[in-house]
């Protein structure tokens, strides 16, 4: 992905899906309400999914800590995390998932995988969640199916080694062969591009669907037929099923 800068393309691609909205309704709903919360997220970045959680989740204060491998990314959650009033404190670390086990990382209520084991694979990911078990006392692992969207993801995830990813299906195979009793809700999300829209925000959402850059015709006809390829027309959108696998484990 290197014609087009990857966040203005992810955030295109975010911004045609309700599935984040979807997910963090989930989120909260499997949380519920109380006093306090403390929670722990793996794989934060730049906190979309978690300062709209803070924002929405039924609870009076939250203390918050994240571990992400982007120390940018890291920087600036941690400045937005200082001027919410709800948040009564924060730790947010710049390290990988394998270093679950880092004595820096305190044991929460709660830990949170939102789209971030799927970049493992299934060793290394029953590894983390084994022991992000002994830290906390729910896991809530967000990840998506292995579909027809997701194949270019697969696909390039392929390329780095990573043959045996945690979508949604593997992860309930692994957590099943090892005896690790869960509940999952599949979030019927889905992505609705509009039909007007211009060609420079149609390359973006393809450039990130497809995780490389597009070498398909460029004129707007031809992105729509490409983007039409992957989902069916109704009321002036293309219509494409985004779902994701919301498990409670613990």
């Amino acid at each position: 992905m290197d014609e087009l800068d990857y966040n203005t393309c992810n955030a295109t691609f975010r911004s045609l899906t309700d599935q984040q909205r979807l997910m963090v309704e989930e989120t909260s709903r499997l949380i519920g309400a109380g006093d306090d919360l403390e929670l722990t997220s793996y794989g934060c970045g730049f906190g979309m999914f978690e300062l709209e959680l803070i924002a929405r989740v039924p609870r009076r204060t939250v203390w918050f800590q994240g571990v992400d491998t982007n120390g940018e990314a890291v920087a600036r959650l941690r400045t937005e995390l200082t001027g919410l009033p709800k948040v009564r404190g924060h730790s947010v670390l710049t390290a990988s998932m394998a270093d679950v086990a880092d004595f820096r990382i305190a044991p929460t209520e709660y830990g949170l995988f939102v789209q971030s084991l799927c970049y493992l694979d299934a060793d290394d990911g029953m590894a983390v969640l084994k022991e992000a078990r002994n830290r906390h006392r729910v896991l809530i692992v967000a990840v998506t199916p292995l579909n027809r969207l997701n194949g270019p993801f697969a696909e390039s995830l392929a390329r780095q080694g990573v043959t045996r990813p945690l979508f949604a299906q593997t992860l309930a195979e692994e957590l099943a062969r090892f005896g690790i009793e869960f509940r999952s809700v599949t979030v019927g999300a889905e992505i609705a591009v509009p039909v007007s829209e211009p060609a420079h925000r149609l390359l973006e959402f393809l450039t990130f669907a497809r995780h490389q850059p597009w070498h398909g015709g460029t004129s707007r006809a031809e992105l729509l037929d490409a983007v039409g390829e992957l989902g069916t027309l109704s009321a002036g959108h293309v219509r494409i099923p985004h779902p994701v696998e919301v498990f409670a484990i613990g």
